[in-house]
């Protein structure tokens, strides 16, 4: 089920805003029984939410941030999922050596590349990744490492939202954060 950010604890870490999430979440393409990787979590909600439409699935949240990890579970509890596990830590080391056939990058700090060798490694046959970047620098660096990589057909979208805000007698709309969400599936690499 789509989740509001209105319905999210938010303290501290910035939280992927719902209309992101929405198409992120689209870009996954998850089953009911997917297991997910997600790494640098931030506030939970890509894999809170994702949690809710994989029933018999599992998501994997991976963060590094002391101060995330409460806000983290407030939310996980909040939605009294089961199917939810946060893990302390930074990726690629903290994510467990499972098999898994969706991973999303919302944070990396720095360890992409090692990251996409984790999915490469660990990740089932077309099995789907989404990178979500908010700076050009982490955009080409990911781009780079994945032609590097043998990714072909790299899905690129940028998301721009505009949200309306009173001001006075008129209607204004004011700009989020352009984001870069990256698509790619892991099969028949070079």
């Amino acid at each position: 089920m789509h989740i509001y950010d209105k319905e999210f604890t938010q303290i501290e870490l910035p939280m992927t805003k719902q209309e992101i999430r929405a198409v992120s979440i689209a870009k996954l393409m998850l089953e009911p029984d997917s297991v997910l990787i997600d790494v640098g979590a931030g506030t939970g909600t890509i894999g809170i939410e994702a949690a809710t439409y994989m029933p018999q699935g599992k998501v994997y949240a991976i963060e590094k941030e002391e101060k995330g990890l409460n806000t983290i579970k407030l939310n996980a509890e909040k939605f009294n999922l089961t199917n939810f596990e946060l893990i302390h830590g930074k990726a690629p080391d903290a994510i467990p050596d499972i098999p898994y056939d969706r991973m999303f990058i919302g944070g990396s700090t720095g360890g992409i590349e090692e990251i996409i060798n984790h999915f490469l490694t660990y990740a089932k046959d077309k099995a789907i990744l989404v990178i979500n970047c908010i700076t050009l620098e982490t955009q080409a660096k990911s781009l780079e490492i994945l032609k590097k990589k043998g990714f072909e057909d790299i899905e690129v979208v940028t998301v721009t939202v505009g949200r309306a805000k009173k001001v006075g007698p008129y209607t204004m709309m004011y700009g989020e954060n352009p984001i870069c969400i990256i698509k790619v599936v892991k099969k028949n690499l070079k």
